[in-house]
């Protein structure tokens, strides 16, 4: 009878390290260097100018065109860091490098020199200290995607990307290969915000893999996009 039980519990033994090997086979690495996808697959970014904006974003955003002009004077053209969501879904010609850890996800941005971490389910983790532009992001794993939620986003009044303080962004990020056999990262994100937006905005990030892109320098200022914003106020005809 003891014999005969003996493969069953050494199946019953090795549960445990069957459990952990499947959880582990199940979560891909998004480690390495990654460039923005071009041509068709090229991101989908925020929806300038005809967002489901709410009354008070509405007035912002047309208080802005009415001085400015969107195709030139957006802050992001003058080294204003987008933050997020656009950091994940700009498409502009720079390199994103992940560093992925157990416990955390480390993105480093080429453009503005940003950085984003998230931090991940099960591990200790610092509390949010003050609303950024990147907010503070936590996520967890369910099976190969990475579910991930952003909070204590800075209010954004400038320019016709809108979001105040109650915004919330979630994302879901997979590791995927396309016909050509290339691989890539796609973030499909959600933007809520109950006090800039009626609706929800639906965007997606595709990054294509490109282990040969390094990070280079980037350098920027907030002083020169106030300077530019002044010169054309004052360039404008009476």
């Amino acid at each position: 009878m003891i014999k005969s039980l003996a493969p069953l519990l050494l199946w019953v033994l090795t549960l445990p390290a069957l459990a952990i090997g499947a959880e582990s086979g199940a979560v891909p690495d998004f480690s390495g260097l990654w460039m923005p996808a071009r041509g068709d697959n090229r991101v989908k970014g925020f929806p300038r100018g005809n967002a489901p904006y709410s009354d008070w974003a509405r007035k912002l955003v047309e208080e802005f065109t009415a001085s400015y002009d969107p195709d030139r004077d957006e802050p992001p053209f003058f080294c204003i860091p987008p933050g997020m969501p656009g950091s994940m879904a700009m498409g502009a010609p720079f390199p994103l490098e992940v560093i992925q850890r157990p416990q955390d996800i480390t993105m480093f941005f080429e453009g503005y020199f940003q950085y984003r971490k998230i931090y991940l389910d099960g591990y200790p983790r610092p509390e949010p200290v003050l609303p950024t532009r990147m907010g503070y992001s936590v996520g967890h794993w369910e099976g190969d995607t990475l579910v991930v939620s952003t909070s204590h986003l800075a209010e954004r009044t400038m320019g016709t990307s809108i979001l105040s303080e109650k915004a919330s962004i979630q994302e879901r990020i997979t590791l995927e290969t396309d016909p050509e056999g290339k691989r890539k990262l796609v973030d499909r994100i959600v933007v809520n915000d109950p006090v800039a937006f009626m609706a929800a905005i639906e965007m997606t990030g595709i990054w294509e893999w490109s282990p040969e892109t390094p990070i280079l320098e980037y350098v920027c200022t907030e002083e020169i996009y106030q300077q530019h914003l002044q010169r054309v106020l004052e360039d404008r005809p009476e």
